[in-house]
């Protein structure tokens, strides 16, 4: 058994996005020997989100632990929460904004294709 301490890479404007969030990358590629490419949890403030962008040869899982928001995956858009979670495909076009009162935490794995 191996155990890892996270990277905590605080963030302004993310991907094009607004406002502020943590980012804390648990394992990467190196730690999970090619099985994935990251595992992470994403903090975002109120009113904050994670502009726009995709994962070329990646698919990644979004699971929302906390808060709510819209989540929107190639230009459509839909209302995310607390115990749900969406998916997005390698190329994907992808977005994530904290719609609500409180921290949106949300738990994220990055796959290779």
């Amino acid at each position: 058994m191996m155990i890892y301490t996270e990277k905590v890479i605080p963030f302004e404007n993310r991907a094009g996005g607004k406002g502020t969030g943590i980012l804390r990358i648990a394992m990467e590629d190196e730690q999970l020997e090619g099985r994935a490419k990251s595992i992470m949890s994403v903090t975002l403030h109120p009113g904050s989100s994670i502009g726009s962008h995709q994962h070329v040869g990646n698919m990644e899982i979004y699971y929302v632990l906390k808060g709510e928001g819209i989540f929107t995956v190639n230009g459509k858009s839909e209302p995310i929460r607390a115990g749900q979670a969406g998916s997005m495909n390698p190329g994907d076009w992808h977005s994530i904004e904290n719609t609500g009162s409180e921290d949106m935490l949300i738990s994220a794995v990055i796959l290779y294709e």
